[in-house]
């Protein structure tokens, strides 16, 4: 492996990590719902309500993983991690996209009056 090499992962690994950082914060989420509820854009919120409902449904997930014991078959090094948390991410955003717990619908229908 030459340097050039070692340079492009690390690259990936920090913008994953990026990335990672750059998920929505609860300040971010609620500015951009006071935004989207002041425009009036229906679709817009119903992303927001869907972005909101993915974060509590990770949340929920990561604490449920949390109680499942290790096993100890697989080292835990970083490259493990980094593919559990990936792949951690893209079942839950599979689970919301195909409707998840419908809070994210029942927060819509909540909020599109208003």
């Amino acid at each position: 492996m030459d340097i050039k090499s070692i340079g492009s992962i690390n690259s990936m690994i920090s913008d994953t990590t990026d990335y990672n950082k750059n998920k929505i914060t609860s300040n971010d989420f609620e500015k951009h719902l006071n935004s989207v509820l002041e425009k009036k854009d229906d679709t817009e919120l119903k992303k927001v309500c869907k972005e909101f409902e993915g974060i509590l449904m990770e949340m929920m997930y990561k604490q449920m993983k949390a109680t499942v014991p290790k096993s100890g078959l697989l080292k835990e090094d970083f490259g493990n991690q980094m593919y559990q948390s990936m792949m951690d991410e893209k079942i839950v955003e599979e689970a919301v996209n195909a409707g998840g717990i419908g809070l994210g619908e029942q927060l819509y229908k909540l909020l599109k009056d208003k």
